[in-house]
């Protein structure tokens, strides 16, 4: 009889062999699953308790759920670099977020950056709108986030609350937020805005018209295929009502605004990913179709946590 710390290996194998049954290849192309979290043992084996052996179980069968995406937008959090590893050899790209607009309550380093919050966030009472244009801000993104983000070996980033540009459209707001992006360039990482309309015209705008920085003969912005890869559009068909907590349909005129956007953001060589929030049967059919005539990809989050 094998002594129990021998089986160890057997029994993951086993467990590796039944998950990769239960998820046998890429069910989707594209998903947001901020909610989710892992457990908190590791993809290595355990060596300690049931307890122990249970989490590692539950952890390598949330990242298998995973796995069953070609792209996967994930709270960083939790993940570690064997975690990544384990997605890659699996050809699922995962990008890390970062709230680059606005500031958590429950960021540990919430007090450090109180003092440049701009307003509360509408809808989401555990946020504030911050500003952009504070250099501390700036490095706190590209020089602590972003570094180990990029250390742990994320493919990309997905930065989101670019809106803050929508809500305070100044001249400072807006070269703060090119400035984050184009201190992020050095990781050599691909870069997803989530949001930020009116940010990300403006940049093609600027890129198109040829104006330029006093000493460069390039864009003020650095140009938006320069700066970032990809646009996240959520709520182009649905829209979320906070106030009865379910999701509508969007109204028509601001799909026909969302929809010429995304048409100016792919003329731009930009990759287009959109997020709905429970569309039914039948609105899915047209999302889908839509999205496989402009070669968009898109995700139907069955709830506003992202947790599936």
């Amino acid at each position: 009889m094998m002594h129990r710390s021998a089986r160890k290996p057997l029994l993951l194998l086993i467990l590796l062999l039944a998950i990769f049954h239960t998820f046998p290849k890429k069910t989707a192309n594209y998903g947001v699953f901020l909610g989710v979290s892992l457990p908190e043992s590791g993809t290595k084996e355990t060596s300690g308790s049931k307890e122990e052996e249970e989490e590692h179980k539950a952890r390598l069968k949330q990242l298998a759920f995973l796995s069953g995406y070609k792209t996967v937008i994930v709270s960083p959090g939790t993940f570690t670099k064997e975690d990544l590893d384990y997605l890659k050899k699996r050809k699922t790209t995962v990008y890390a977020y970062i709230n680059v607009g606005a500031l958590e309550q429950y960021n540990p380093d919430y007090k450090k950056f109180q003092k440049f919050a701009l307003a509360p966030y509408e809808n989401w009472e555990d946020e504030e709108w911050v500003d952009v244009s504070q250099t501390a801000w700036q490095d706190y993104i590209t020089e602590d986030q972003a570094k180990n983000l990029a250390k742990t070996g994320f493919d990309g980033f997905f930065l989101d609350n670019f809106d803050v540009y929508d809500r305070f459209p100044t001249e400072d707001c807006y070269r703060g937020l090119t400035k984050i992006l184009q201190n992020l360039q050095k990781y050599k990482k691909a870069i997803l805005l989530n949001g930020g309309d009116r940010f990300v015209q403006r940049v093609i705008e600027e890129e198109k018209s040829g104006e330029t920085n006093s000493k460069e003969k390039e864009p003020k912005s650095g140009g938006a295929i320069y700066l970032f890869q990809g646009v996240n559009q959520e709520d182009v068909f649905t829209s979320y009502n906070f106030s009865e907590n379910k999701a509508e349909k969007q109204e028509k005129d601001a799909t026909n605004y969302y929809k010429d956007y995304l048409k100016k953001v792919q003329s731009a060589g930009l990759s287009v990913y959109i997020t709905e929030y429970e569309a039914d049967e039948t609105l899915s059919k047209e999302i889908e179709a839509y999205c496989k005539e402009n070669h968009f990809t898109w995700y139907n989050a069955p709830g506003i946590a992202l947790s599936r």
